[in-house]
């Protein structure tokens, strides 16, 4: 049987599982992210659309910016997903919503421009200006 990962919200509305390993982990350092988590990174597994479940409800969705929805528990306010018409067919998980976020560690930091700059974690992962799909 594959690995999967499950998680869920804080009030227990929303539950998700995500099939096999993700495709990457990184800490997003953009100021959207930031603002949707209310902290100084985010960080995110990102899965094929295809290889997630919303197995108990359904989450709402904001597009916070052209061709970019955060999808979030419309009863608890906990921050889920990130899709982006650039990356058709893409989802990215709040790692911080999974059930043992420890088992997925971050492997890359992104949008790394707008790190707040006394910020440091995982100094020793790969560092990205942009998104790291042009860098």
């Amino acid at each position: 049987m594959a690995e999967s990962y499950e998680g869920g919200c804080l009030c227990g509305a929303i539950r998700f599982r995500a099939a096999g390993a993700p495709r990457f982990v990184a800490h997003c350092h953009c100021q959207s992210c930031r603002r949707q988590v209310g902290g100084v990174i985010a960080t995110f597994a990102g899965y094929a659309v295809k290889d997630v479940e919303w197995t108990k409800g359904h989450p709402g969705v904001y597009a916070s910016s052209p061709g970019v929805t955060r999808s979030f528990c419309k009863n608890c306010g906990t921050p889920l997903a990130y899709e982006s018409e650039k990356r058709p067919g893409d989802i990215d998980l709040f790692l911080g919503a999974f059930d043992e976020p420890g088992k997925l560690p971050a492997r890359s930091h992104v949008w790394t421009e707008a790190r707040v700059p006394w910020f440091h974690a995982d100094e020793h992962l790969p560092m990205h200006l942009r998104s790291g799909l042009e860098d």
